[in-house]
């Protein structure tokens, strides 16, 4: 409170201290008569007004009069008033400048409020955002333990099973238990790369993405992602790759997650017998990489939707999925610089495509 009464008497003293200087300007030049003088004070209140306050305007109006009176009405430097139309010029200047600062008031509250309002308005859109995005990350987090869970489900069966019989069966040959234990090693194996995946799925979705970029052969790439999809179950995979192709600067680890994710999907939706093609090509500025599936394709609709989060096809009914997979491999493109699209509809199947940009040293 104390703070405010001395914001205030600071306002009125600039305010009061504006007035002078008029006045002292004025009152050297001889050609300044009570009109000019009368306009220049009225804009000064104005301001005075729109920055400061209805009081600060008031005082300073009030002021502005005196001085009116003392410098500029016959008889000059005195506070007496011979003229009766000096009398209504002054009143009229004294209401114009009340008026005109309560105006100014009214209109500085208003776009104050609605200021307010808007910062209000703000406030509340932050705070959606902010409950909305609690609420995908929780749904995210338990889509992701439901995922884990079911993929971590099948090596460990087959651990137990093998570990099991070795344990129980003290009758199995020696082939049979290097088999057994061969079976353990690639379980073992897949169980890892299951938690490393998990790992860099969860930084994507946190937003704490930090890419360790090294130089990668593309078709190298393609190779890991398609020795790691184990939804291919032998499915041919036809690949087209022209000679010369670049390396590219990306992180290995996460850009394997996006492709194996593109190869997974074409898998699952490649009818019996068909193909996978996986294609890569360059382009002036650009390095493309294409997973075609010749499934039956998506409708617009679908098409549109196919990136978001936890979306799934009214064709994917009966196959394994989480609707994530897409979205987590888009955002590792993007995290690249790069972009993702798909192109499809009936009887053409379905391709993705990842576009990363050119690296100046290999364009030379």
């Amino acid at each position: 409170m104390r703070r405010a009464i001395q914001v205030r008497a600071v306002r009125v003293l600039a305010g009061l201290i504006a007035i002078a200087l008029i006045t002292v300007a004025f009152n050297a030049l001889a050609s300044i008569n009570f009109t000019t003088a009368g306009f220049a004070y009225l804009i000064t209140i104005l301001l005075i007004a729109a920055r400061a306050g209805l009081a600060e305007a008031v005082t300073a109006s009030i002021a502005a009069a005196v001085c009116l009176n003392y410098f500029f009405v016959s008889p000059v430097g005195t506070l007496h008033i011979e003229h009766f139309e000096d009398w209504v010029a002054l009143a009229s200047f004294l209401v114009t400048s009340f008026i005109a600062s309560h105006l100014s008031e009214l209109a500085r509250r208003r776009h104050h409020q609605l200021e307010q309002r808007q910062l209000e308005m703000e406030r509340l859109y932050e705070l959606n955002r902010s409950a909305e995005a609690a609420r995908e990350s929780e749904k995210f987090k338990a889509t992701l333990l439901d995922a884990v869970a079911h993929e971590f489900k099948t090596p460990l069966t087959s651990i137990k099973a093998a570990t099991s019989t070795i344990l129980t069966s003290p009758s199995i040959t020696s082939d049979q238990r290097e088999e057994l234990l061969t079976i353990i090693g690639q379980e073992a194996d897949r169980l890892s790369r299951l938690m490393k995946e998990a790992f860099h799925l969860a930084r994507v979705e946190s937003g704490k993405l930090h890419l360790s970029r090294s130089r990668q052969s593309i078709p190298k790439l393609i190779a890991e992602a398609v020795r790691e999809t184990p939804s291919l179950n032998g499915k041919a995979i036809d690949t087209r790759y022209p000679s010369g192709l670049p390396q590219i600067e990306v992180d290995a680890e996460l850009f394997v997650i996006a492709l194996k994710q593109l190869v997974d999907n074409a898998a699952k939706y490649s009818p019996a017998g068909s193909a996978v093609r996986i294609a890569a090509n360059v382009s002036p500025d650009s390095i493309w990489i294409r997973v075609h599936n010749p499934g039956q394709g998506l409708s617009e609709e679908e098409r549109t939707l196919v990136f978001e989060r936890f979306y799934r096809s009214p064709a994917s009914r009966g196959i394994p999925g989480t609707g994530i997979g897409l979205a987590i491999a888009r955002d590792i493109v993007l995290a690249h610089g790069g972009f993702m699209d798909v192109e499809s509809g009936p009887g053409m199947g379905t391709e993705f495509s990842i576009r990363l940009p050119l690296q100046k040293e290999n364009t030379r």
